[in-house]
């Protein structure tokens, strides 16, 4: 897993990931085309890719080993960035969306005040959740 303090562009976010370790082609064209030194993950979404493996052992041992396997080959190309202190961005953050009735997944906001506390876009396929986020610059690689 590579973590440096070298300054990124974007956030990918989750589903991204998920699509480009599926080699959807959309995806993989604009992340090269970004660069993979201007791409970085959050660790939070490093936990939901190991939940998704894990959670594929319901399909058997293989598959499991599969989704393992693709996660290590990811982490071999994009940085990892560790969670540090974007957490009076994350408590003010989930407060106003919850005041507001617009609470999205509490991972998309730990996800997405990572991405603020570093001055990064989000690149996600997830922009109706995003959206509600004040200040958050957000872009779908998906399209």
């Amino acid at each position: 897993m590579q973590m440096n303090n070298k300054h990124y562009h974007y956030l990918l976010d989750t589903n991204i990931l998920i699509e480009f370790m599926s080699e959807n082609p959309i995806v993989a064209r604009r992340i090269i085309q970004a660069g993979f030194d201007n791409c970085c993950m959050s660790v939070i979404s490093l936990h939901e890719l190991y939940y998704g493996a894990f959670h594929a052992k319901k399909k058997g041992e293989k598959f499991y080993k599969q989704e393992i396997a693709r996660i290590e080959k990811l982490i071999e190309k994009l940085h990892v960035l560790p969670l540090e202190s974007s957490s009076s961005i994350y408590g003010g953050l989930k407060y106003e969306l919850e005041r507001k009735g617009l609470m999205i997944d509490e991972f998309d906001i730990l996800i997405a005040s990572h991405a603020i506390s570093k001055g990064l876009t989000v690149v996600t396929d997830n922009t109706k959740h995003f959206n509600r986020v004040p200040d958050l610059k957000i872009e779908n690689w998906c399209l």
